[in-house]
């Protein structure tokens, strides 16, 4: 996920994102896209919510 998009919000010169949402699938609440814009939620820290379920799908026991 692009946490760098909080650091953008701020910076004068930061005109231009470019977007994967390879995370999508393991994110309860991805980051919204619409008309060209990533919305970034305004709640704490980066506003990451991992969903535990598909993130555990995924996990390699060591």
């Amino acid at each position: 996920p692009e946490v760098a998009a909080h650091v953008m919000r701020v910076t004068e010169t930061a005109h231009w994102l470019e977007w994967q949402n390879w995370a999508d699938p393991i994110l309860n609440k991805p980051y919204e896209i619409s008309e060209s814009y990533l919305h970034i939620p305004n709640t704490p820290g980066v506003g990451l919510e991992w969903n535990e379920e598909a993130v555990s799908a995924h996990l390699i026991e060591l």
